[in-house]
C-alpha cells in the first residue's frame, strides 16, 4: 500500500483538520462500537407492529394489512395487529394509541413496525401526506387523517425514548411526502415506501398481486428463507429488481437518526452466520495532543484493545499528532469526529 502518496494527496485536507482531545477521541470510538454492535447483531427484546387500513376503503387494504401482520409475526417476540380506521375517526386519538402502543414495548432494545395500505394524497402546501378511504381524481371523497402528524409523533418518541427504534412502511400514493420534515439525532427511525415519479402507487383493485405490501412480504420471506441478517435495503433491492413494477420502479428508504439501518433476524431456529462483507478504511484523526505525551498513549493503549479491530497504522507528530486508524467502514461512518478518510479497502486485504 503506497499509503505515502496517498497522504501526500491529502495534505491539505489533514493540514486543515480540527484538533480534538485524545479524551474525546476515545469517547467518540467508544460511542461508535456500540452504536455499531447494535446495527451488526440487532436482537430486539421485542417487536410489536401495527399496521392501518380504513373499513370503508376499496383497494384491498385490509388483505394488504393481514399479509403485513402475518409476514412480520415470523419474527421472534412479535406482536402485530391489524387496525381498522372507521370514517369517523380523529387523527388524534388514533396517534395517542399508535404512540401508547410504541411506548409500551418492553425490553431494552425494541422495535415499533407501522404500517398503512391504502389511498394517500398530498395536502397544500405539499409537505402533509394525507391518508383517506376515498379519493376521485386527486379529490378528497372520505375521511381525512395526516399520516405526517403520526410520523411526528413517532418521531418524538424514537427521540425520547432509549432502546427504541421506529419503522414505517407506507403503501399508498404520495409516500414520498412522509419524508420530509425535520430529521432527529442519535436514534434510528427508518421509512420505507414506493411510488411512481407521479407519485403513484398499486392497489389490489387495478392490480391484483402487484402492490407494495405483497412485494416487500415477498421480499421479506425469501430474506429470512436465506438465515440471514437483512435490513430494507436488502428489501428494496430485491423489489427494484422485479420485472412488473409499472407503478413504484424507485423503491427508497429514508434513514435517519446516526445511519445505520434496522436489521431483522430469522428466528432463532435458523442459522444465522452469514453477515455483510464489511470494508475497512484509513482514516486520520488530528489529535490536540503530543507525540510523547500519556494522553496520546492512553489513547492508542485503548484503540490497541478496543473490543472492535481497530489498528493504529501510525502516529504521526506534527504540531500535535496525526493519529491514522485502519478501522471498520461503518464504524468510520458512524465516528463523530473531525476526520479526513483516506482509503478504503477490501476485508482480505
Amino acid at each position: 500500500m503506497q499509503l505515502d502518496r496517498y497522504l501526500l494527496d491529502h495534505m491539505t485536507s489533514m493540514a486543515t483538520l480540527q484538533e480534538t482531545e485524545a479524551i474525546t477521541v476515545q469517547e467518540k470510538v467508544e460511542a461508535a462500537i456500540v452504536q455499531m454492535e447494535t446495527a451488526a447483531l440487532d436482537c430486539y427484546d421485542n417487536i410489536s407492529a401495527l399496521s392501518l387500513f380504513w373499513e370503508s376503503d376499496e383497494t384491498g387494504g385490509s388483505k394488504d394489512s393481514a399479509l403485513f401482520i402475518r409476514t412480520i409475526s415470523q419474527l421472534e417476540k412479535v406482536e402485530g395487529r391489524s387496525r381498522p380506521l372507521g370514517d369517523d375517526e380523529k387523527v388524534a386519538a388514533v396517534n395517542w394509541e399508535i404512540i401508547s402502543q410504541a411506548d409500551s414495548i418492553q425490553g431494552k432494545r425494541k422495535l415499533f413496525i407501522l404500517h398503512y395500505a391504502g389511498h394517500a394524497i398530498a395536502s397544500a402546501p405539499s409537505n402533509i401526506l394525507i391518508i383517506t378511504s376515498r379519493i376521485s381524481k386527486g379529490e378528497f371523497l372520505g375521511p381525512q387523517m395526516s399520516m405526517t402528524y403520526i410520523r411526528d409523533g413517532l418521531k418524538l418518541l424514537a427521540g425520547d425514548t432509549e432502546g427504541l427504534d421506529v419503522l414505517v412502511v407506507l403503501d399508498c400514493c404520495c409516500a414520498a411526502i412522509a419524508g420530509r420534515g425535520k430529521l432527529i439525532g442519535g436514534k434510528r427511525m427508518e421509512l420505507m415506501a414506493a411510488t411512481s415519479p407521479a407519485g403513484l402507487s398499486n392497489s389490489r383493485e387495478d392490480y391484483p398481486g402487484l402492490t407494495f405490501t405483497q412485494h416487500w412480504c415477498a421480499a421479506f420471506e425469501h430474506y429470512l428463507k436465506l438465515e440471514r441478517p437483512f435490513n430494507c435495503e436488502d428489501i428494496r433491492n430485491f423489489i427494484n429488481a422485479l420485472h412488473d413494477l409499472e407503478q413504484f420502479p424507485a423503491t427508497y428508504v429514508l434513514r435517519e437518526g446516526w445511519g445505520a439501518p434496522i436489521t431483522f433476524r430469522a428466528p432463532p431456529a435458523a442459522t444465522t452466520t452469514m453477515g455483510p462483507v464489511v470494508n475497512t478504511i484509513i482514516t486520520a484523526i488530528h489529535v490536540k495532543e503530543d507525540h510523547n505525551s500519556s494522553s496520546l498513549a492512553a489513547l492508542i493503549a485503548y484503540l490497541e484493545k478496543a473490543p472492535m479491530k481497530i489498528t493504529v497504522v501510525a502516529a504521526l507528530p506534527v504540531a500535535s499528532t496525526l493519529l491514522l486508524l485502519r478501522v471498520p467502514q461503518i464504524l468510520q461512518e458512524l465516528l463523530e469526529l473531525p476526520q479526513v478518510a483516506l482509503i478504503v479497502l477490501p476485508t482480505n486485504v
